[in-house]
């Protein structure tokens, strides 16, 4: 990377410094302190909104039988029209970005801490050049402080995503279930889903499935920040030793480094966790199913976290959720450290 100018600053980032150069707009002194969580939001708002009708089809997906994402995507269109894709955004748009935002600042917030607390690795017979042990030493703190961070906010999280599911499958349910509900008498506004969850569940209903929601998003935090920082930094490590680009070149490739680094961390992390989200989401199905016998007055069913359905397998949906991943991780990283290196 070039020199610094004069008009240059270092900030720190998630994933260490941040050289921002010339900034298009200083943030009030008032507001420094909420930087990175401002920031963060503001991107997650775009990320969320990009990925969200990817998120329909995977959810759809995961709990009813599709060929493929193809006919998924069709039988949507054919049934809900295109604001089928999108029913259910508004809660995460406000919620899912609010998460993201608040994962962010904990997980910067606990690296120094937790970097005191993880012994250091004893690489003395490694071998290892300065930068690679770095890396090394890097990993599990970010892998804890990520952990830590995502389950913390699966409390906050979990009632605004059952109802964003519900959302997104309650026409689905009710038509493969030949319960008949007219779509007026089913809930599909957020409040209606949560009101129904909560008179027919109790609060607990709310956190149904909140042990595999958890443990789904503490993990793949912990993944996601602890790759994602070990390969930027070394892209940018190797980026930089490169001779075979100019300054101007390597600054464009570090550039480059951010949305690739996100995309590989995503799909590793998603990989990883995936089934356990099919779990929670067929598990959230059958109490969405209940609500809506119990509104026919019908008895309620057992709710079991997995049933030996063939159709439905631990990865289905699985394509346009890597998909999503990696648009979502792209987007998100790539305007997040945009605004960063251009907002004081």
């Amino acid at each position: 990377m070039s020199e610094p100018s004069k008009n240059s600053k270092f900030i720190p980032g998630i994933t260490g410094d941040i050289e921002y150069k010339n900034p298009i707009f200083t943030m009030p002194s008032i507001l420094q302190p909420y930087k990175i969580g401002i920031l963060s939001y503001s991107a997650s708002l775009l990320a969320t909104f990009a990925g969200y009708p990817l998120d329909s089809l995977k959810t759809r997906m995961q709990t009813h039988y599709y060929k493929n994402a193809l006919h998924c995507f069709k039988s949507t269109i054919n049934n809900e029209g295109i604001r089928g894709l999108f029913r259910g955004i508004t809660a995460p748009l406000l919620t899912t970005s609010l998460s993201r935002s608040m994962t962010v600042s904990i997980f910067t917030s606990s690296k120094p801490f937790v970097s005191k607390v993880i012994p250091s690795i004893n690489t003395s017979n490694w071998g290892l050049n300065p930068e690679t042990e770095n890396f090394v030493q890097n990993f599990p703190v970010s892998f804890v402080s990520g952990l830590l961070a995502g389950a913390i906010i699966s409390t906050f999280a979990c009632p605004f995503e059952i109802t964003k599911i519900f959302q997104q499958i309650v026409i689905v349910v009710n038509k493969d279930s030949n319960l008949n509900l007219k779509k007026n008498e089913l809930p599909t506004k957020v409040f209606s889903v949560a009101r129904d969850i909560v008179k027919y569940e109790g609060w607990k209903g709310l956190y149904s499935g909140y042990s595999y929601h958890m443990t789904r998003d503490a993990v793949s935090a912990g993944l996601f920040y602890s790759v994602y920082e070990t390969v930027k930094l070394e892209l940018q490590s190797i980026n930089k030793k490169s001779d075979y680009f100019n300054d101007k070149v390597k600054d464009k490739v570090d550039a480059i480094c951010v949305p690739l680094s996100g995309a590989i961390a995503g799909a590793i992390a998603w990989a990883t966790v995936y089934p356990l989200d099919t779990i929670k989401a067929n598990y959230q199905k059958d109490v969405l199913n209940n609500i809506i016998r119990v509104k026919v007055g019908l008895p309620k069913l057992p709710v079991v976290a997995r049933k030996l359905v063939p159709n439905i397998s631990m990865y289905k949906g699985f394509g346009p959720s890597i998909t999503r991943s990696i648009c979502v991780t792209a987007v998100f990283f790539s305007a997040f450290e945009y605004l960063m290196q251009k907002i004081a």
